[in-house]
Order: structure tokens, then C-alpha cells, then sequence
């Protein structure tokens, strides 16, 4: 699922910033970064939430083998 976030949300949001150019010659380089930026930097964090999720189900499958085997 998160690897289906990079693909969807975050790829073509770098694409874009690459799009805009050379920072030298953006009449309003703020205005990209920040636009880029805010939108960016949420779905990193949508990333880490269902990065850390998965991790939490791999650490509970772990432990439920780990019990059946004992």
C-alpha cells in the first residue's frame, strides 16, 4: 500500500517540481516549493503511518508463530 502511495501521489509530485525547471530562471521559486512541499510532505506521512501499520502486523505474526512453535 505505501509503495502504491510513492507511485500515485509522491513520484508525480517530484516530477513536477523536476518539471518547473531550473530554481534560477522560476519567477516564483516559493510559491513551487511550498506548493510542492505541503502536498509532498503529507503523503510521506500517510508513507510512515502505513509503513509503521505494517510493521506492527509483521511483529504480531512473529510473535503469534513464535507462540504456536513454543
Amino acid at each position: 500500500m505505501a509503495t502504491l502511495v510513492t507511485i500515485v501521489f509522491n513520484i508525480p509530485l517530484n516530477n513536477a517540481l523536476d518539471a518547473a525547471g531550473d530554481p534560477a530562471q522560476i519567477a516564483d521559486p516559493v510559491k513551487v516549493w511550498s506548493d510542492f512541499y505541503n502536498q509532498w510532505v503529507a503523503w510521506n506521512i500517510v508513507r510512515a503511518v502505513l509503513h509503521t501499520a505494517a510493521f506492527g502486523v509483521l511483529t504480531w505474526a512473529l510473535i503469534l508463530v513464535g507462540r504456536r512453535t513454543a
